[in-house]
């Protein structure tokens, strides 16, 4: 087992430490090394020291290594002192580690000669080695052997002398010591005699670091095994074309196990495959200095879930894929399959960047978050290989300011209608939870299947985990360093409170947040005051506001964040992102704070913190500005609550994405015309992603939309106490699947529907599509939908029902005028079971039954549900009879954004549970 006290002052280097979100020369073998030297000198005690890490309890070094004590030194200064037993020198002759012991590699150590003695060293699980300075690194020689097999709860560790007496920099340090190089007789394109055949027994080439020779014509080499090893702050960098990496496979043949491995900060490259064949799986490249996986000299083996995660402030490309830098068109060409990835970037350039002639399949991966691009193609031949097909890439999801680089200025090939054109290339915004875990955008991107790959195995997903794994339970938990983010320490961009709850600790956000933050489930969240995501950036996002700041705000799955009251709500500034990335089994709860603490009333609490308001740049027809046009840049507005400027003339907007989101008593009734909605979207674009949100017992409008053109599916409005669906403005949105469920002695209308109060006629006009509702009123609800001051739009597959004054309305006579003029239609709506199924007022009945003239398939009056009447949770919205005998239209066949139905109402049967298990649904 693992040495314990060396397990201890590794785990206190890592205690409070979080992971920030985050080569090609010649030089000679090793010639004559001698066999390993064993230091002449007699061991003595050291002077007790009381940072003395004592990797030798027994004092008992085996024969081929030799017990010494070794000064830490930082900075210049010793704080400290390592005994371990050193091993030097050439290892002729078979070793085996012992894991109660710790080891120290001093020079360059060979395991091994090149031609002649070959040796297997043996590393058990738990065992330590470690290095002082970048001379001192570990060789595998071909013909020679590793076997390194560590296991979940006890990893292998080779690393720096500093992390193992507790005083390395785990965010920062790297390069304190040389690294592992494995050098096998697998085929390779670059020959040091250039008379040799690539990829032939008498093509070989001298490693980096005069690490030896590597090459030959055995394609199925094994160099031994490597299983659940960690490789940290490794990487000398001997000068500009001379570096070590992490670990060096150097023609590398197939017979080589290698999964579970870790590389944590190497100044030079994570992993470096120079040719060779080996395939490796379960790959972690956490921190590095330059490219974290890189690829050349005609390697063509594989790799299988791999998690990349660049750090602030250094890092290159996720992946530097190349074939040969001196002939591209080199044979063997590289050509490796790289499946199941996850790529967060963070300060380095590129995802993946693939050139100097190679080939390859890179498939079911999640990129996100490289500022130069997710991915580039360059050089002639390799954007050849692209257009030929032997350069691929297939199911990968991407959010990065530039997804994919259409090339340089030189180049002919289009590469991004390439790429962007292949099976299941999707761009949007990243769902991510935990930082790693798929969300919602990623899980809909079909896999590709790589089982016909030696090695690979079938996994119906993308990126490195499924989506049945969490941050607790999952193939890299366990047997990483800080790859998982610390439970006791307030992510950045937010404070500590010093309060405790649930056995969380409650972290809190205020003020104006201009960096990206997200948020994690390890923590309670509460919003003191106002919060502001991001500056206001101006309508225009081809002419930001010089000086303001945007920000993206990532929750978490299972995040809650709270208010203590009416004044405590988020606001999302026009031109940044919330990413609340929820999932039905771990919503994310935006709440108050009594839910939090236990006291809520959850049936008629209202009122008790502010909510949540998304500002965009889409169009609307309301301008502050009398003199700006509707629908333009220039055309914004003030929104309610003091929440900023809204509106622009990007329809397309991005504001990030609400999934399984709950928003919960909220609602300031600041004056009594001006009052926070449980989700104003206002002037939210397209792009935006809306599925599965609720608002519960909000004391003013559910949601309302200013404007915009946001799409939703899967809304559910409880317990509202004003109108519980509002548009105004501009909306041109589409809606499907709607429950409302108006509680008793509250609530005003489902839908209040309108274009503009003071122009009923300004375009853009409001004219949303809204399809597959089901309307529960309450008995103090007025009507079910309410359409007025000069709306438009079409309502598909709906059952309104049990609304006190009304089913349908229509207000207004430019209301009814876009009813005459057949702009607003009604198909597939049965409205039953009210006071009045139309109503019957001032304008009659008239402009409502010309809505279901204009449509087909419509039922007024008659058999309906008793929705109400059922028990909350279980098939309460469940059609039955009177709903089923209703044909319902497909709205898809109107606009692609729907789902195809065949039923009417926002639940399609019994089984149908889409609203249950994240929702807070109460009888009231």
């Amino acid at each position: 087992m693992f040495n314990p006290s060396l397990k201890l002052a590794l785990l206190a280097t890592t205690a409070s430490l979080i992971l920030v979100a985050c080569g090609g020369g010649s030089t000679s073998s090793p010639g004559s090394a001698g066999p390993v030297t064993i230091n002449p000198t007699t061991p003595t005690d050291p002077t007790p020291n009381a940072n003395l890490v004592d990797l030798v309890p027994g004092d008992d070094c085996q024969a081929g290594t030799t017990r010494e004590t070794t000064d830490v030194t930082v900075n210049g200064a010793v704080v400290g002192q390592v005994e371990a037993c050193t091993i030097t020198g050439v290892i002729t002759s078979n070793l085996t580690l012992e894991a109660k012991n710790g080891y120290a590699l001093e020079g360059a150590v060979f395991v091994g000669e090149d031609g002649s003695s070959n040796a297997t060293l043996t590393i058990p699980a738990g065992t330590t080695i470690f290095g002082e300075t970048g001379e001192d690194y570990l060789v595998i020689t071909r013909g020679s052997r590793i076997n390194a097999r560590g296991t979940a709860t006890d990893p292998i560790i080779m690393t720096s002398i500093q992390d193992v007496q507790g005083s390395v920099d785990a965010v920062n340090d790297r390069g304190l010591w040389g690294g592992l190089v494995i050098n096998g007789d697998a085929p390779i394109n670059r020959c040091i005699d250039g008379t040799a055949t690539p990829g032939t027994a008498g093509c070989e080439r001298s490693g980096e670091g005069s690490s030896g020779l590597y090459g030959g014509g055995n394609s199925a080499h094994n160099a031994g095994t490597l299983e659940y090893l960690q490789v940290k702050y490794a990487g000398n960098l001997i000068n500009d074309s001379d570096e070590l990496n992490g670990i060096a496979f150097q023609g590398v043949g197939s017979g080589t196990t290698c999964n579970h491995i870790q590389v944590h900060n190497n100044t030079d490259d994570g992993v470096e495959f120079f040719g060779g064949n080996v395939f490796c799986s379960e790959l972690v490249l956490t921190g590095n200095g330059d490219d974290s996986l890189d690829w050349t000299d005609g390697w063509k083996g594989g790799a299988q879930r791999v998690l990349i995660i660049h750090t602030e402030g250094a890092g290159d490309q996720g992946i530097e894929a190349d074939n040969r830098s001196s002939n591209n068109g080199a044979t063997p060409i590289s050509d490796p399959t790289i499946s199941n990835f996850t790529f967060v970037g963070n300060d380095g350039d590129i995802g993946i960047l693939a050139r100097e002639g190679t080939q390859g399949q890179i498939v079911n991966g999640i990129i996100v978050d490289f500022p130069d691009a997710g991915i580039d193609v360059d050089n002639d031949l390799t954007l050849s290989n692209l257009q030929a097909g032997t350069l691929s890439f297939a199911s990968i999801f991407l959010d990065n300011p530039t997804n994919i680089l259409s090339g340089d200025s030189s180049e002919t090939v289009d590469t991004r209608a390439i790429i962007a054109g292949s099976p299941n290339i999707v761009e949007g915004n990243s769902s991510l939870t935990d930082r790693f875990f798929p969300g919602s955008n990623e899980q809909a991107v079909p896999a590709t299947d790589v089982s016909m790959e030696p090695g690979f195995m079938t996994y119906n997903y993308i990126g490195a985990f499924s989506d049945t794994e969490t941050a607790d339970s999952n193939w890299a938990q366990g047997w990483t360093f800080s790859v998982f983010e610390s439970p006791t320490e307030c992510p950045s961009g937010t404070l500590s409170t010093g309060d405790v709850v649930g056995g969380k600790q409650i972290c809190s956000l205020t003020g104006t947040i201009t960096q990206n933050t997200r948020l994690n489930n390890n923590f309670i969240y509460q919003l003191e005051g106002a919060v502001f995501i991001g500056e206001d950036q101006g309508g225009d996002p081809a002419a930001p506001i010089a000086g303001a700041n945007p920000a993206i705000l990532t929750i978490d799955a299972g995040t809650t964040l709270y208010g203590a009251a009416g004044e405590d709500y988020l606001v999302i500034s026009r031109g940044s992102q919330i990413r609340s990335n929820g999932t039905r089994n771990n919503p994310v709860i935006m709440t108050s704070r009594d839910e939090v603490f236990g006291t809520a009333d959850t049936a008629n609490d209202r009122g008790k913190w502010g909510g949540l308001v998304i500002n965009g740049r889409a169009p609307i027809n309301r301008c502050i500005d009398g003199t700006a046009t509707p629908g333009t840049t220039g055309c914004e507005r003030s929104g309610e609550g003091s929440s900023g400027l809204y509106g622009g003339g990007t329809t397309d907007d991005n504001s990030g994405n609400l999934f399984y989101t709950r928003v919960s008593f909220a609602g300031n009734l600041i004056n009594d015309s001006d009052e926070l909605n449980g989700i104003a979207f206002q002037a939210v674009g397209s792009a935006t992603q809306v599925d599965y949100v609720q608002v519960h017992n909000n004391v003013d409008d559910g949601v309302e939309f200013f404007g915009g053109n946001v799409n939703v599916k899967h809304l559910v409005l409880t317990g509202i106490g004003d109108d519980s669906l509002d548009w105004t403005d501009g909306w041109t949105g589409n809606v499907q699947y709607v429950i409302i469920d108006q509680a008793n002695g509250v609530g005003d209308q489902g839908i209040e529907a309108d274009n503009r109060s003071s122009n009923n006629d300004v375009l853009p006009r409001s004219n949303p599509t809204l399809s597959n509702l089901t309307f529960v009123g309450g008995d103090g609800g007025d009507i079910g939908i309410l359409l007025r001051e000069g709306t438009a739009g079409d309502i598909y597959n709906a059952v309104i029902t049990d609304f006190d004054e009304a089913g349908f309305d229509i207000d207004n006579s430019a209301t009814i005028a876009q009813a005459t003029a057949g702009t607003i239609a009604f198909n597939s709506v049965l409205i039953a079971g009210n006071a009045e199924d139309l109503r019957n007022d001032g304008d009659g009945a008239t402009p409502q039954q010309t809505a279901l003239n204009n449509g087909a398939n419509n039922q007024i009056g008659g058999a309906v549900t008793d929705f109400g009447a059922r028990p909350v949770g279980g098939d309460r919205y469940a059609p039955g009879a009177p709903e089923q005998a209703v044909t319902a239209t497909n709205v898809n066949a109107v606009d692609s954004f729907f789902d195809p139905v065949t039923y009417i109402g926002a639940v399609e049967n019994e089984n149908d549970d889409w609203y249950q298990g994240w929702t807070l649904l109460v009888d009231q």
